[in-house]
């Protein structure tokens, strides 16, 4: 049986030193930091303050001041939380959350949390709400070793990457109000209402929008990349065939949006595929060119985008059939 992190401690006769050795170092241990790994451990990092007084309300200080940070905690050499460490006699009062606030807060530092431990207590901010903000965890020594999951899920290197990842910088147009130069479709739908050919299957079809992206070209014009999903596998394998299970479509600016592509493709003899007249699978008999084209019109509302289609499939060699499809969709970016 595993020994357990956080055994039972008398706090009368520790001090500062005590709580970093005793309880903070073993923990940073267990949660996965260690001194020069890419989830490093700066520990006691001197930071220069320019009329900050760190916590303390004397103005006769010198308003150029230093102070130590007790554990600066890097995840994956990038993202950073700092702890700090009091006697257990220290209450963690304001004065004393407004320091380790400065540490965060320092601009050599940047961290996304910052935590303050005297033994009995141990308190964890989120830097960007400011140290008059409610702790996102509070707990006394005690619960430690059972809430230890918990403490893992927020500040362990994987936890820490996982809610904070690289943000870049985007300097490019956006795709619209709130929305990055590159946007993720996150997913949609694409409602069949009519067609040319009187199908009922075709007029209550639905076909899910499983991602993509959103993006300007060389020429600054939206493109859409979609990737579609057919509710069955004879549909989806027409889809795939006829180049829209996949697809990119264009749009210049306009408003209403609109987006419009158009494509050629070949079937060839002896393929099988889905007849949407019968709806059964037929084998073709001979090569047959397809021309497909899709214009798809509509807003962008936050983040759904939203309007109707038409999509025309015109057949030649030997079938020379026209099909209409139109309806309506929505698909959401993010």
């Amino acid at each position: 049986m595993e020994k357990a992190l956080f055994e039972s401690i008398n706090f009368k006769n520790l001090n500062e030193t005590d709580i970093r050795e005793e309880i903070l170092a073993p923990l940073i241990k267990k949660l996965g930091y260690r001194s020069g790994s890419k989830h490093n451990v700066i520990r006691e990092q001197s930071l220069r303050y320019h009329r900050i007084f760190m916590g303390r309300k004397d103005p006769k200080k010198d308003p150029i001041l230093r102070g130590k940070a007790d554990y600066i905690l890097e995840a994956n050499s990038n993202v950073r939380w700092v702890i700090e460490a009091k006697a257990p006699d220290v209450k963690l009062d304001l004065d004393a959350i407004e320091q380790a606030y400065t540490y965060a807060n320092h601009p050599e530092v940047r961290a996304v949390y910052f935590s303050l431990c005297n033994g009995k207590e141990f308190l964890v901010f989120q830097t960007n709400q400011g140290p008059k903000h409610k702790p996102i965890l509070d707990l006394v020594y005690e619960k430690l070793e059972d809430k230890y999951r918990i403490i893992a899920n927020l500040l362990s290197p994987n936890s820490i990457i996982r809610d904070h990842p690289n943000i870049e910088i985007d300097i490019g147009h956006p795709i619209g109000n709130g929305l990055r130069s590159v946007a993720r479709v996150t997913h949609g739908i694409i409602s069949y209402c009519e067609n040319s050919i009187k199908i009922p299957a075709l007029e209550e079809m639905q076909i899910s929008i499983s991602g993509g992206a959103v993006e300007r070209d060389e020429k600054n014009r939206l493109v859409a990349f979609l990737n579609t999903i057919a509710p069955t596998t004879s549909m989806q394998n027409l889809n795939q065939r006829l180049g829209l299970a996949s697809f990119e479509i264009y749009s210049n600016a306009s408003s209403p949006t609109v987006f419009s592509s158009n494509q050629t493709i070949i079937l060839p003899a002896g393929e099988r595929l889905l007849d949407i007249n019968s709806w059964q699978e037929v084998t073709i008999p001979r090569n047959i060119t397809c021309e497909v084209t899709t214009k798809a019109s509509g807003y962008l509302e936050k983040n759904r985008f939203h309007g109707d289609f038409v999509s025309i499939m015109n057949y030649d060699q030997g079938i020379n059939q026209s099909i209409k499809l139109s309806g309506k969709f929505e698909i959401f970016v993010a």
